[in-house]
């Protein structure tokens, strides 16, 4: 490959490992819908233990969960993502499994940390197998298609749910408890079925890279943590998962005290909100393929922006249908937000991983999920019941930040990290160009 033309022409997914893991995804996501709509609700009538105590156990398991993250990054780069997967995928079906045996707080908190340490390992395994299924603008719609299948299968759990629970009473919560364990151990069986020779990187060529040992295994984050560009693309990518949770936190409680919203509006917003994500994934990647991944984020930005903004500006609106326009107008930025940031942020991150590390660099990737869950709780439903217009410019002056952060770091990233597509034929670039550390091309400027 030239110093002026993009990267070659990628491979597309392999069509037999995608089938059977899209289909095991499938399942997955629909089993965990029974359960996710009612979560403490859930945990209360299948383990009878009061509701303050779930909330304190489920607080303390996503903490306890978090250390699964580095594990499974390492683990993923030693033995496979695809086994990573697998293994996350058995130790949720047997916490499902478990949870109808509980019957005091220690084994709630045991069994429901083991469930979030599968939760987070699948997801820092999930994006570095979903990198070794598929390369270039292939990745990409990977990428869309996971997000979708997801969505649906979650829409479609939730309704499942409904009806168990109006028409089987308690024991209704017994059978979705049951039902995702069965979900899971299916997801398993299917992918264990399928994808096997899945990846460019052998676990055995990556291990060959790194002495035995586990403290040798977890010293290679600090090969992720001393490269530098992808230290900021992380930071950037923290700002990006706080703004996605600024309308499922901050939107409910501003549209209701502050604007004094009907409650039937929050339905509706949040109905557009979830069938958009879902039917929009693949028409925006299209547009999507033949930018750099570092701009299609940017431009992400300028659209959360634009959310946030008519947000804010839908306070000085009168009461009424003016109120239910703009905040219809301000999800519908926010949404288009969402959908332009998803699958480049996904691609730009595992595509600037060295694939020796990329579990590793996956794990710190998707760790910012966990972190702006943790912190933005809190600082974001505090902003809008203290101050709604700071709330706005402060999540705004964020994804600013973050926007610039990743048009910097497009000259710095690889340049099969940051284009979806190769060149045509004869298409060339500015001639400015640098190297990583481990004499990868990068893109240029």
């Amino acid at each position: 490959m030239t110093l002026t033309q993009r990267p070659v022409p990628a491979r597309g997914v392999r069509s037999t490992a995608g089938a059977g893991y899209l289909t095991g995804l499938f399942v997955d996501a629909l089993g965990s819908g029974l359960y996710l709509p009612l979560t403490v609700l859930f945990f209360h009538q299948v383990t009878r233990l009061p509701v303050a105590s779930i909330g304190l156990g489920l607080t303390l398991a996503a903490l306890a969960g978090l250390a699964a993250n580095p594990v499974a990054g390492v683990l993923a780069d030693r033995f496979g993502a695809r086994r990573v997967v697998i293994a996350s995928y058995l130790a949720r079906a047997v916490g499902f499994a478990a949870y109808p045996l509980v019957d005091n707080f220690a084994a709630f908190v045991a069994v429901a940390a083991l469930v979030a340490a599968g939760d987070r390992s699948y997801y820092a395994a999930n994006s570095a197998y979903v990198a070794d299924l598929a390369q270039g603008a292939a990745r990409d719609r990977l990428y869309a298609l996971v997000r979708t299948a997801r969505n649906v299968g979650f829409g479609l759990g939730g309704l499942f749910t409904a009806v168990a629970v109006e028409f089987a009473g308690t024991s209704g919560y017994h059978l979705v408890a049951a039902g995702n364990a069965a979900s899971f151990l299916l997801a398993a069986a299917l992918l264990a079925g399928t994808g096997r020779r899945a990846g460019r990187v052998r676990p055995a060529e990556r291990a060959r890279a790194e002495a035995p040992g586990l403290l040798v295994m977890f010293a290679g984050y600090r090969r992720v943590l001393a490269d530098r560009p992808y230290r900021r693309l992380v930071l950037a990518e923290l700002a990006f998962t706080v703004a996605h949770q600024v309308f499922p936190l901050a939107v409910p409680v501003y549209a209701a005290v502050v604007l004094d919203a009907p409650a039937g509006l929050l339905g509706v917003l949040f109905t557009v909100n979830a069938v958009l994500v879902g039917a929009g994934q693949l028409p925006v990647l299209r547009w999507q393929r033949t930018v750099r991944r570092t701009h299609a984020m940017a431009f992400a930005g300028v659209v959360f922006i634009a959310g946030f903004g008519t947000f804010a500006l839908t306070a000085l609106l009168p009461a009424g249908p003016a109120v239910t326009v703009g905040l219809l107008a301000a999800t519908l930025l926010f949404t288009l937000g969402e959908l332009l940031h998803t699958a480049p942020s996904a691609s730009l991150g595992a595509g600037a991983a060295p694939p020796s590390h990329r579990g590793r660099y996956l794990a710190v990737y998707q760790l910012t999920w966990a972190i702006s869950a943790i912190l933005a709780p809190a600082g974001v439903t505090g902003l809008v019941t203290a101050n709604p217009h700071l709330l706005w410019l402060t999540v705004a002056g964020l994804v600013a930040v973050a926007s610039l952060t990743v048009l910097r770091l497009a000259p710095r990233l690889p340049a099969e990290a940051v284009w979806p597509e190769p060149a045509g034929e004869g298409e060339r670039r500015p001639a400015r160009s640098s190297v990583r550390g481990d004499g990868r091309r990068l893109a240029r400027r």
